[in-house]
């Protein structure tokens, strides 16, 4: 009984580590331009009402921006750093 456990923490150990490998691989990837192909804050911009197609008033980017979840506001810093001057 104790040996099944054993053999399956290590198991789980083993999986967890793979997964933490795997997300530091995506998470250190070049982003992907979209497929108006804009990188970052580019992308915020083209997502605003009025200013992208399709955008609803009172949607996208401005929605957004009415909320403040750390988050987002993290997701939207690594955005701006992303896409740099090239807006």
């Amino acid at each position: 009984m104790a040996r099944q456990l054993t053999v399956r923490l290590s198991v789980l150990f083993v999986l967890v580590c793979a997964a933490l490998a795997l997300s530091s691989l995506a998470a250190s990837a070049a982003p992907s331009p979209t497929p108006n192909g804009l990188i970052g804050a580019c992308n915020m911009l083209q997502s605003w009402p009025g200013v992208g197609p399709g955008v609803p008033a009172g949607g996208g980017m401005e929605n957004a921006m009415s909320r403040d979840a750390p988050q987002g506001n993290a997701g939207m810093a690594t955005a701006v750093a992303a896409s740099g001057a090239s807006c």
